[in-house]
This record gives structure tokens, sequence and C-alpha cells, in this order.
């Protein structure tokens, strides 16, 4: 459901997933695997995402996105 939201949010804002990788300092496929939810995905690298999309990790919890 995270991963979801964060997809929501990058494309609401009209970010790439290459973008958001290369802020992340992560190769695509990684970063891929974050919105399609096959990782786990830690705190800090939470914290990191939203700061880049521009969202609160409220958001990425709520019913919006």
């Amino acid at each position: 459901m995270v991963g979801i939201k964060i997809k929501e949010i990058r494309e609401r804002n009209k970010l790439t997933r290459e973008y958001v990788a290369i802020q992340m300092e992560m190769s695509l496929s990684q970063y891929s695997k974050i919105e399609t939810e096959n990782v786990d995905l830690k705190l800090s690298k939470l914290d990191k995402i939203v700061k880049i999309i521009g969202a609160k990790k409220s958001d990425l919890f709520s019913g919006r996105a």
C-alpha cells in the first residue's frame, strides 16, 4: 500500500522514477521494487523518499494521495 501511494504522489508531482532513483542514490530497478512493494522499506529510506516527492509520511497512510 505504501509503495502504491509513493507512486501516486510521485506521478501527481510529475516526477519520474528515474529522477527519484537518482536522488535516492539507487538503481532504477531497486527503486521500482519500492513502488511495487517487492522490498522491505526502511524508515530512513521512507523519510528520504517523502522529502524527494514532496509529501508527508501521513500522506502515505491516509485515504488520499
